[in-house]
């Protein structure tokens, strides 16, 4: 994710309910264990479609409680998003997510280069 030119972390913990004694008690189909960007999908049905709008629902961003980055709006409109390198033209919220995909959401200031290759770990 990238706004106004800046990197931003993708949190862990997405997805990831806490009970009142701070400890995790639940996970989501899309989720993320950790800041590298990676979102999980384990999905409880076989075949089902996740969406980036998903993800960000989970996040609470874009229509969710809050938007990220100074001076940024949550319209879902005025982010440009990026899949494997490509710029994408349709509603950013409407991306589907399929295995690998690199995706790079972005608001404001255009960087000057999306970088099109991500070497995942291991087993993922």
């Amino acid at each position: 994710m990238v706004v106004h030119g800046k990197p931003v972390t993708v949190p862990e913990g997405i997805g990831v309910s806490v009970g009142p004694d701070g400890r995790p008690n639940g996970i989501s189909s899309l989720h993320t264990h950790d800041a590298s960007g990676i979102i999980h999908i384990e999905a409880p049905t076989a075949g089902q479609r996740y969406t980036l709008g998903q993800v960000l629902q989970e996040w609470g961003v874009l229509g969710g409680t809050g938007c990220i980055g100074p001076e940024c709006s949550s319209a879902a409109g005025k982010w440009n998003v990026y899949v494997n390198g490509k710029v994408k033209t349709w509603d950013v919220t409407g991306v589907v997510l399929g295995a690998r995909d690199q995706i790079a959401l972005v608001y404001g200031e255009e960087p000057a280069f999306i970088q099109p290759k991500y070497a995942f770990p291991d087993g993922l």
